[in-house]
């Protein structure tokens, strides 16, 4: 870190009147030297016109730099300005291009910075200053000026008010081009913005199909083991809670095995999935269909009593059976053993309520297969 960067940062108003002062009051000095020349002014007044257009800017220059408020202690020097500058043209005795200069120079300093609030504190303060150089000094009226301080004096009021111009345009450069800095730093944001929400969709996409596969069959797309063991205690709970029945159906593919192998996995992965598609198009929005394991399904139906329960087995049985499936020209012959179990009438419990289910599957099979078993009433025990 260098010695420079320690320094404190200037504020730009307290920067640029020091310049203005540093290079008019020089030129003021010029002025007033030609003016008062071969007068017998006393030492002190040229002592004193030094400390003022000479020292003076430097000091306050000093004083507004080491303020806590460097804004606000720069407004106290243009008030100090207007001040001393009426004292010194009353002292004069009124001269009226020197008193055009001083006054408008304070003048429109404080209207830069206050506006019409600055032009007239700075009317009011050089006033005072006037008043109390002419009570210091008495009344003199010398209006008349010669040529060469009215050129200067012209001269004077013109450069400062077109350095004041150039310093004014130098900030608005600056100004545009923070302004134009700051519109491109905001569209970077805004692309910036706009490309992590995309991002933060995308995640969010890539997390519901996540989730989605890892409560789905890869197959079928029908829910797994997994999320049926999630579901099925709630689903429980709602029905006890609300006075309805839930059923569960276990349904299997008659010889199965035999197909793969005839056939290949192939031909036995597209019977899964039609079977899949069977029981989601056949199901209300309620159901739960899974892919148990295998070839083995499982569907919970909220709601849905014995006889009903057993009248949609039916359905599904023969509409699997019904199924175009053709393989090297002929047409497979599917069929599906199910077994049936309603709680409260055949469990207490949801895992014995699924145990139920799946010993009614396994009475099916036992009788023949394709076709529909309903666990025994009254049965609560596995």
């Amino acid at each position: 870190m260098t010695a420079a960067s320690l320094q404190p940062k200037l504020d730009w108003v307290v920067d640029t009147h020091w310049r203005v002062r540093a290079l008019a009051l020089p030129v003021a000095f010029l002025i007033l030297t030609l003016h008062l020349w071969g007068q017998g002014q006393p030492a002190l007044v040229w002592v004193l016109l030094g400390l003022q257009l000479l020292i003076y800017p430097h000091l306050i220059y000093w004083r507004a730099r080491r303020a806590p408020d460097p804004p606000q202690a720069e407004l106290h020097n243009l008030l100090l300005d207007s001040f001393l500058f009426g004292a010194w043209v009353a002292w004069l005795g009124f001269p009226a291009f020197i008193g055009f200069m001083f006054f408008i120079s304070t003048a429109i300093n404080s209207a830069i910075l206050r506006g019409f609030n600055g032009i007239v504190w700075s009317l009011a303060l050089f006033a005072v200053g006037a008043l109390l150089g002419a009570a210091l000094g008495g009344w003199h009226f010398y209006s008349d000026e010669s040529g060469w301080v009215k050129l200067l004096s012209m001269v004077g009021i013109s450069g400062y008010l077109l350095g004041i111009g150039v310093l004014a345009h130098q900030r608005t450069q600056v100004l545009r081009h923070t302004r134009a800095t700051l519109r491109a730093r905001e569209a970077e944001l805004q692309a910036l913005n706009a490309a992590l929400s995309d991002r933060l969709h995308q995640i969010e996409r890539l997390q519901v199909e996540l989730r989605e596969q890892a409560v789905r069959d890869p197959l079928t797309g029908l829910f797994n083991r997994r999320y049926l063991q999630s579901t099925l205690e709630r689903e429980w709970a709602r029905c006890q809670r609300e006075g309805v029945p839930l059923c569960v159906m276990m349904l299997d593919i008659d010889h199965f095995k035999q197909v793969n192998d005839r056939h290949g996995h192939g031909v036995g992965d597209q019977v899964l999935v039609r079977l899949g598609q069977l029981l989601l198009e056949q199901s209300r929005r309620e159901d739960l269909a899974c892919r148990y394991g295998g070839e083995e399904f499982l569907l919970l139906l909220p709601g849905l009593g014995a006889d009903e329960a057993y009248e949609r087995a039916q359905a599904w049985r023969q509409g699997f059976a019904a199924l175009d499936i053709w393989v090297n020209g002929a047409r497979l012959n599917l069929s599906l053993s199910v077994g049936v179990a309603v709680a409260p009438d055949h469990a207490n419990e949801p895992d014995l309520l699924i145990h139920q289910a799946d010993m009614a599957l396994y009475a099916a099979k036992a009788q023949g297969r394709n076709r529909v078993v309903l666990a025994e009433a009254g049965r609560m025990h596995p």
